[in-house]
């Protein structure tokens, strides 16, 4: 009996024991769940109900920033990358305009005010590379002309639209606008159909943002998101320079396609507007007293012809004076003769006015006299011209020149030799 006793005592103390242990147990369980981080479900329900509290990330932040947007830029500068190579500046000796290659064979579209009385023109592409190029289409109703140059027969041309191109499309300018070769002008086509009549009938014309200066005459518009040519880029408001006008392309390709199909001659060319390429005429339309000067390597008779010298030098000092303000020496290089004392003297005066802000203003240009002889000619002048320079100091200046012209292989007049009398 006693040891039952003892054994049901043992059984009771464990059973306390066990009670407490427990209910200490449950405790810190209680207490050690409520100092413990959430859980997943918890953290997912905190970020359901206070999404703002989350870093937003770069993508959501400014357009440059955005992914999607950058290969859109990349688009547009490998765009005009790829199309400059394909856009000229088309030089004469009145002056220059732009003009872009229009369809394989070296065809290649510019304004016909650009090469109005010219059937001979110089093509400079993106590097500097001139070419010689030929008028075979004109026009005088329309403001469009068509050269080919063989020297790019095998350029693959830029792509054209053929329909209509809706108001509001981003565009491209491209060209030489004051002389500033391979330029590019981004904006939007701001209206369509503009009927424009002045020494050209201009038909439905795209009104356009972009910047269209002197230069750009014959330049493409074009689609800034196809590539495509869409327009002519062509005038200019002089009252609202912030807008230009551009010749939709689709309205002209079947004149341009013509004369590629039946390209005019030179005499075709040359009467469009009454005129035949510069100081290279036939002597049976003159008087007798023209001396004729012998080139070897052209084809035709060449003359000095007192009053095409006159007109020649006069002509001359104009592009010189604009030369003079953008310092842009290759206006003037058709007037040179390449390698004379002439051209290695005036390229080395725009070299050492180059950036420093000379103003120049011709006063006066007077030919007082013409000399022929039998292989050149004396032109002499009466120059009168104020200068200022970056310090804004001016200074007045009158004088009297010799200019020694002779012809050159192409049957052009060229400066070979200038002297103060």
């Amino acid at each position: 009996m006693q040891k039952k006793s003892h054994t049901g005592w043992m059984l009771l103390v464990i059973f306390v024991c066990l009670c407490v242990l427990g209910g200490v147990g449950y405790a810190f369980i209680q207490i050690t769940k409520q100092e413990s981080p959430k859980t997943s479900t918890l953290e997912d329900e905190n970020l359901k109900e206070e999404p703002v509290e989350q870093p937003v990330p770069i993508i959501e932040r400014g357009v440059v920033e955005r992914p999607e947007n950058k290969p859109i830029e990349k688009e547009k500068t490998a765009l005009i990358e790829e199309t400059l190579p394909r856009v000229f500046t088309i030089l004469t000796t009145d002056g220059f305009g732009s003009g872009f290659l229009y369809a394989k064979g070296g065809f290649i579209v510019t304004n016909a005010h650009v090469v109005a009385g010219y059937t001979e023109v110089n093509v400079r592409n993106s590097v500097g590379r001139e070419a010689p190029g030929k008028v075979i289409g004109i026009s005088d109703k329309y403001d469009i002309a068509l050269i080919k140059s063989d020297t790019y027969k095998d350029i693959n041309p830029l792509k054209t639209e053929v329909n209509e191109t809706k108001v509001g499309t981003e565009v491209i300018a491209l060209g030489s606008p004051n002389g500033l070769e391979n330029s590019a002008s981004i904006g939007y086509l701001t209206g369509a159909g503009r009927d424009i009549r002045d020494n050209f009938v201009y038909e439905k014309a795209y009104q356009v943002d972009v910047q269209i200066e002197k230069g750009s005459s014959g330049g493409p518009l074009i689609d800034a998101k196809t590539g495509k040519v869409i327009g002519i880029n062509s005038l200019l408001l002089k009252e609202n320079r912030r807008f230009g006008f551009s010749i939709p392309l689709y309205t002209m390709t079947y004149l341009i396609d013509d004369w590629i199909k039946n390209p005019m001659n030179e005499k075709q060319v040359a009467s469009v507007f009454g005129v035949y390429d510069n100081y290279s005429y036939n002597v049976d339309s003159y008087d007798d007293d023209a001396s004729q000067g012998e080139v070897e390597g052209y084809e035709g008779d060449v003359y000095f012809y007192e009053e095409w010298l006159q007109d020649f030098i006069l002509e001359f000092r104009t592009v010189y004076e604009e030369a003079l303000y953008y310092e842009a020496f290759y206006q003037i290089e058709p007037y040179l003769l390449p390698g004379s004392n002439a051209y290695r003297e005036f390229v080395d005066y725009f070299a050492e006015i180059s950036g420093e802000g000379m103003h120049f203003e011709f006063l006066e240009n007077t030919v007082t006299g013409v000399t022929i002889y039998d292989d050149y000619a004396l032109v002499s002048t009466y120059e009168t011209l104020s200068f200022r320079n970056k310090a804004g100091n001016e200074k007045y200046y009158e004088k009297e020149k010799s200019y020694e012209v002779v012809i050159h292989t192409d049957g052009t007049y060229r400066i070979r030799n200038v002297s103060n009398r």
